[in-house]
């Protein structure tokens, strides 16, 4: 990507670059576009803000909530039959 294209960014884009943000591969300019795309886009800025909370917020979940019992058997099964009632409709 060069600085021209970078200046040129989708949503669509950014929101790639966003992703590949959190594994820590985006190259200089790509880091500028994405940037520069957030200073002009307020809906990017919240759509990644969104984003970074409920994976914060999922990853304080999974990793506290150790303490959560499986469904028995019975409970699974009219859970199962009531969603598939509610598909029917």
């Amino acid at each position: 990507m060069n600085l021209l294209e970078a200046l040129k960014m989708t949503c669509k884009d950014a929101s790639y670059l966003h992703e590949k943000k959190k594994e820590g591969k985006l190259s200089f300019t790509e880091t500028i576009g994405l940037r520069v795309h957030l200073l002009y886009c307020s809906l990017c800025r919240l759509f990644f803000k969104q984003l970074d909370t409920l994976g914060e917020y999922t990853h304080r979940f999974s990793q506290s909530d150790k303490t959560m019992t499986p469904l028995d058997s019975s409970t699974k099964e009219r859970m199962k039959q009531s969603l598939a009632e509610e598909l029917r409709k």
